[in-house]
């Protein structure tokens, strides 16, 4: 009977150890992913800072064109008038 006990805690105790070693795979794995994740977090928003200034520098440079082209139409305009 002894015998017996002892090699069913034994199986036990094996089952334990294979299901915390599952555990840690699995935890090491997510925590990875995670990882993984929060890098391209990171990539994404500093691409879209760097988009944002370019589109600042864009509109910027693009304000005053756009005033020097109403101007020119309105004075083209009030000497045709």
């Amino acid at each position: 009977m002894a015998d017996e006990t002892d090699a069913l805690l034994r199986e036990i105790r094996d089952a334990q150890r294979a299901l915390l070693d599952e555990y840690r795979r699995v935890a090491n794995e997510s925590l990875a992913i995670q990882r993984e994740a929060v890098e391209a977090q990171r990539r994404s928003i500093a691409a879209q800072l760097q988009h944002a200034r370019f589109y600042r520098i864009a509109v910027l440079a693009l304000v005053p064109v756009i005033g020097v082209v109403i101007w020119l139409i309105l004075r083209l305009a009030s000497r045709v008038l």
